[in-house]
């Protein structure tokens, strides 16, 4: 025979339910509306990268953006990414960076891991943090299964960190490959100008 007096979710449940029941009122509130999230500048003059000095994720960020995007500084803003005092030092990274007149993209990531461990990224004053931000805030946390309250915040959500690099400003071979289009289309129509001044030399004479 089994009497049960009480019972209550284990493991993750609780957390579970905390994270539904914040969704459910940054929502209403309108946080994550698609109207007032905004566009990433396609050439940054400044990143802006917010997370722990110890993460794998800032070693693929910088790896990502030196390969992709080698000439735009970057300017890293450390903050711890889980534990108690992660989202109030996350919320002080994040303003910290605003005060750079350069930064026009911020960069909020972390890599994988349990509920727990990423809970920082579920914080209420974090998510108004982003959304409150004078310049766009991408988040990438986790993998791309992982889902925080930060992620409906952002201006945009990447599925990982690496990902969160590759969005935030259009790769450097992109517009190296538009100036050379540019230069042949320029160097065509010399061409034909230059053929049409003989032409009316000739028929002149």
């Amino acid at each position: 025979q089994l009497v049960i007096e009480a019972m209550r979710p284990a493991g993750a449940g609780q957390l579970h339910e905390a994270f539904l029941r914040l969704k459910a009122k940054l929502q209403a509130e309108g946080l994550f509306d698609a109207d007032r999230k905004r566009e990433i500048p396609p050439r940054p003059s400044v990143i802006g990268v917010v997370t722990s000095l110890s993460a794998a994720a800032l070693h693929d960020v910088l790896t990502a953006l030196k390969r992709r995007v080698p000439h735009i500084p970057v300017v890293l803003a450390p903050s711890p990414v889980q534990g108690v005092d992660a989202p109030a030092s996350l919320v002080s990274a994040l303003k910290a960076l605003q005060t750079v007149p350069e930064v026009e993209v911020i960069l909020l990531v972390r890599g994988g891991g349990s509920i727990e461990d990423l809970w920082a990224f579920n914080d209420e004053s974090l998510a108004h943090a982003i959304v409150a931000s004078r310049v766009p805030v991408v988040v990438g946390v986790g993998h791309e299964t992982d889902v925080t309250i930060a992620d409906f915040c952002a201006d945009l959500r990447a599925p990982t960190p690496t990902a969160a690099a590759e969005l935030c400003a259009l790769e450097r071979q992109t517009d190296l490959d538009q100036l050379r289009r540019s230069k042949l289309g320029l160097s065509a129509l010399l061409c034909i100008d230059k053929r049409s001044e003989e032409q009316t030399s000739e028929l002149q004479s």
